[in-house]
């Protein structure tokens, strides 16, 4: 599994190591699952999500993917099928940063937003 960092954070398990957003998460090595389920999560000192679960294509620094497909900058489709992202705990991100408990209430919302 790939995380990435949605909200800047100091780490205080790493030497307060600073990611930022957009960074994979961790730098290097491993992390236990209780760290990323408190970083994914609001169970954490910022009280709200700091990082997600995405494809590991999407945090190796580049905005292609390895396949050359889905290449354009232009944000259609291929983005529109992203949103909910789940974020961990039953909790879900809509493509205007709003975050929703509950993938089904998550989905209606997204639908609402188009």
């Amino acid at each position: 599994m790939a995380y990435q960092v949605i909200r800047d954070f100091h780490d205080k398990e790493n030497e307060r190591h600073l990611y930022e957003k957009g960074d994979p998460f961790p730098k290097e090595g491993k992390v236990s699952e209780r760290r990323i389920k408190e970083l994914s999560t609001a169970n954490n000192d910022a009280k709200e999500p700091l990082i997600k679960e995405v494809e590991a294509s999407q945090v190796e620094g580049t905005d292609e993917e390895p396949n050359g497909e889905n290449n354009d900058s232009t944000g259609g489709a291929g983005e529109e099928t992203e949103f909910p992202k789940h974020t961990g705990g039953g909790w879900f991100e809509l493509s205007n940063g709003e975050k929703i408990q509950g993938k089904e209430e998550a989905l209606a919302a997204e639908e609402e937003l188009k």
